[in-house]
Protein backbone atom coordinates (compact mmCIF):
# COMPACT_ATOMS: atom_id res chain seq x y z
CA UNK A 1 0.00 0.00 0.00
CA UNK A 2 1.61 3.15 -0.70
CA UNK A 3 1.88 5.67 2.03
CA UNK A 4 3.35 9.08 0.38
CA UNK A 5 4.37 9.57 -3.17
CA UNK A 6 6.47 12.84 -3.81
CA UNK A 7 9.39 14.34 -4.86
CA UNK A 8 12.20 15.66 -3.04
CA UNK A 9 14.52 17.85 -4.49
CA UNK A 10 17.73 20.00 -2.44
CA UNK A 11 19.97 22.61 -3.28
CA UNK A 12 22.87 21.73 -1.68
CA UNK A 13 22.93 24.70 0.96
CA UNK A 14 22.69 25.27 4.05
CA UNK A 15 20.75 28.58 5.12
CA UNK A 16 19.46 27.44 8.55
CA UNK A 17 22.92 25.83 9.56
CA UNK A 18 21.69 22.28 9.26
CA UNK A 19 23.67 20.30 7.01
CA UNK A 20 21.84 19.62 4.02
CA UNK A 21 21.57 16.00 2.33
CA UNK A 22 24.84 16.32 0.27
CA UNK A 23 26.85 19.96 -0.79
CA UNK A 24 25.42 18.88 -4.28
CA UNK A 25 22.33 19.74 -5.27
CA UNK A 26 19.63 16.38 -5.76
CA UNK A 27 15.96 15.52 -6.82
CA UNK A 28 15.07 11.80 -6.27
CA UNK A 29 11.05 10.55 -6.89
CA UNK A 30 10.41 9.09 -3.65
CA UNK A 31 7.44 6.54 -2.74
CA UNK A 32 7.06 4.65 0.58
CA UNK A 33 5.19 1.37 0.44
CA UNK A 34 4.04 -0.49 3.52
CA UNK A 35 4.55 -3.93 3.01
CA UNK A 36 1.69 -5.99 3.83
CA UNK A 37 -2.11 -4.97 4.72
CA UNK A 38 -3.62 -4.01 8.00
CA UNK A 39 -5.31 -6.93 8.26
CA UNK A 40 -2.40 -9.14 7.36
CA UNK A 41 -1.69 -11.88 9.76
CA UNK A 42 1.72 -11.52 8.66
CA UNK A 43 4.05 -9.07 10.53
CA UNK A 44 6.61 -7.65 8.71
CA UNK A 45 10.43 -7.29 10.52
CA UNK A 46 10.82 -4.34 8.06
CA UNK A 47 7.27 -3.25 7.28
CA UNK A 48 7.95 -0.52 5.65
CA UNK A 49 9.80 -0.04 2.26
CA UNK A 50 11.17 3.48 0.64
CA UNK A 51 11.83 3.01 -3.08
CA UNK A 52 13.69 6.16 -4.64
CA UNK A 53 14.91 6.83 -8.17
CA UNK A 54 17.24 9.48 -9.74
CA UNK A 55 15.12 12.59 -11.28
CA UNK A 56 17.65 14.34 -13.50
CA UNK A 57 15.95 18.10 -13.78
CA UNK A 58 19.63 19.68 -14.69
CA UNK A 59 22.94 17.47 -15.51
CA UNK A 60 24.02 18.87 -11.54
CA UNK A 61 20.97 17.27 -10.16
CA UNK A 62 22.26 13.99 -10.59
CA UNK A 63 24.11 13.23 -6.88
CA UNK A 64 23.77 9.71 -6.24
CA UNK A 65 22.98 9.13 -2.68
CA UNK A 66 24.84 5.84 -2.80
CA UNK A 67 27.33 7.49 0.40
CA UNK A 68 24.55 10.28 1.73
CA UNK A 69 22.03 7.53 2.12
CA UNK A 70 22.36 7.91 5.55
CA UNK A 71 21.80 11.85 5.43
CA UNK A 72 18.45 10.80 3.21
CA UNK A 73 17.20 8.18 5.39
CA UNK A 74 17.15 10.66 8.43
CA UNK A 75 15.29 13.62 6.44
CA UNK A 76 12.81 11.17 5.31
CA UNK A 77 12.38 9.56 8.48
CA UNK A 78 11.96 12.63 10.44
CA UNK A 79 9.57 13.90 7.59
CA UNK A 80 7.36 10.92 7.93
CA UNK A 81 7.84 9.48 11.40
CA UNK A 82 9.76 6.54 10.81
CA UNK A 83 12.69 4.29 12.53
CA UNK A 84 15.36 4.46 9.61
CA UNK A 85 16.39 1.03 10.76
CA UNK A 86 12.87 -0.61 10.29
CA UNK A 87 13.05 1.01 6.44
CA UNK A 88 13.83 -0.82 3.63
CA UNK A 89 15.77 1.77 1.19
CA UNK A 90 15.15 0.29 -1.99
CA UNK A 91 17.26 2.52 -5.17
CA UNK A 92 15.63 1.84 -7.99
CA UNK A 93 18.99 2.17 -10.22
CA UNK A 94 21.16 -0.24 -12.82
CA UNK A 95 21.23 -2.18 -10.39
CA UNK A 96 18.21 -2.20 -8.23
CA UNK A 97 19.69 -1.73 -4.45
CA UNK A 98 18.96 -2.08 -1.05
CA UNK A 99 20.52 -0.15 1.94
CA UNK A 100 20.19 -1.28 5.44
CA UNK A 101 20.98 0.80 8.29
CA UNK A 102 21.58 -0.54 11.61
CA UNK A 103 22.29 2.09 14.51
CA UNK A 104 25.34 1.94 16.21
CA UNK A 105 25.97 3.55 19.92
CA UNK A 106 25.22 6.79 20.29
CA UNK A 107 28.17 8.56 20.67
CA UNK A 108 26.06 12.11 20.65
CA UNK A 109 23.04 13.59 20.16
CA UNK A 110 22.86 12.38 17.09
CA UNK A 111 22.53 8.29 16.06
CA UNK A 112 25.06 6.93 13.43
CA UNK A 113 24.05 4.13 11.49
CA UNK A 114 26.00 1.14 9.57
CA UNK A 115 25.40 1.12 6.03
CA UNK A 116 25.53 -2.70 3.81
CA UNK A 117 24.32 -2.38 0.12
CA UNK A 118 22.72 -5.14 -1.29
CA UNK A 119 20.96 -6.14 -4.52
CA UNK A 120 17.41 -6.54 -4.52
CA UNK A 121 16.14 -9.75 -3.62
CA UNK A 122 13.38 -11.58 -6.26
CA UNK A 123 10.72 -11.37 -3.23
CA UNK A 124 11.29 -8.01 -1.90
CA UNK A 125 10.60 -6.94 -5.74
CA UNK A 126 7.83 -9.03 -5.98
CA UNK A 127 6.39 -7.27 -2.71
CA UNK A 128 7.16 -3.33 -4.31
CA UNK A 129 6.35 -4.46 -8.02
CA UNK A 130 2.44 -3.39 -7.98
CA UNK A 131 3.07 -0.22 -6.19
CA UNK A 132 5.70 0.68 -9.13
CA UNK A 133 3.77 0.67 -11.77
CA UNK A 134 3.03 4.13 -12.89
CA UNK A 135 6.41 4.90 -10.82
Amino acid sequence: MILHDFTYEWDGKSATGKKPISWWPGCYRVRIIRLGREDDPVKYLIPIAVVFKPVKTTAVMNTSLENYIHYFAGEISRKYQLDPAKVLWINLGDPVRVALLKPERKLSDETFYSISWRPVRPNEMAAIEPDLTDF
